[in-house]
């Protein structure tokens, strides 16, 4: 099973976002044994801007003409069943790097395959001070119309904190590696064999403007 590892950090390595996405990684093989890991690091690729011309969409022409790495990293995914992305957040909103590979996957929009397309997605975001949430509620657009569907998602505000390695950090990003191994395997072959926990339910208590529950007599 191929997983997807997209670092979209504008930082060479070593690099904070990368280490977050290793710690995934290694929840996601915990759980899926066969897991091919395709690792896509962006800022390590030649992607220009999207010119807006957008005689990609022309059905004669069928693909994006800049010449760069892009088609290259489009075929690095091709096959995969999931994706974890880790990002960082500079100015509110995603990284320019991912802004950027967004709008080129533009090109696909009227293609029957889409590539980074129909994925099950376990997404991490950090920042250094706030905004982790806005920024991680600016992918679901692109998820929802690349048909992805996100089951599991962490995010991390650095504040006071020198090496957010060194926190409860690493293994929350574990966790999300494990769910999304976990849901893959569901969706594979159904887990006969997980123990289902017993559903615990507190006791009645009486509605607010109802009849109070009687005294004890003493």
């Amino acid at each position: 099973m191929k997983i997807v590892a997209l670092s979209c950090t504008q930082r060479r390595l070593p690099s904070l976002t990368d280490a977050l996405l290793e710690a995934a990684i290694t929840g996601v093989v915990r759980e899926v044994g066969d897991a091919e890991i395709q690792r896509i690091r962006l800022i390590d690729h030649r992607i220009a801007m999207c010119e807006g011309e957008d005689t990609c969409l022309d059905p004669e022409v069928g693909r994006c003409t800049l010449d760069d790495d892009f088609a290259h990293v489009v075929d690095l995914a091709e096959g995969a069943q999931a994706m974890l992305l880790a990002m960082p957040v500079y100015a509110g909103n995603v990284p320019a790097v991912l802004k950027i590979f967004q709008e080129r996957l533009k090109s696909f929009m009227n293609a029957t395959h889409r590539p980074f397309g129909n994925l099950l997605v376990g997404t991490i975001v950090h920042s250094r001070t706030m905004l982790t949430e806005p920024a991680l509620g600016a992918l679901f657009p692109w998820y929802l119309r690349l048909r992805n569907r996100n089951v599991a998602s962490a995010c991390f505000t650095q504040n006071d904190h020198q090496d957010l390695t060194r926190t409860a950090a690493l293994d929350l990003c574990v966790a999300v590696g494990r769910q999304l191994g976990m849901t893959l395997d569901v969706s594979r072959s159904p887990a006969v064999d997980r123990t289902a926990l017993p559903l615990v339910q507190s006791p009645a208590r009486a509605r607010c403007g109802g009849p109070a529950a009687s005294s004890p007599s003493t």
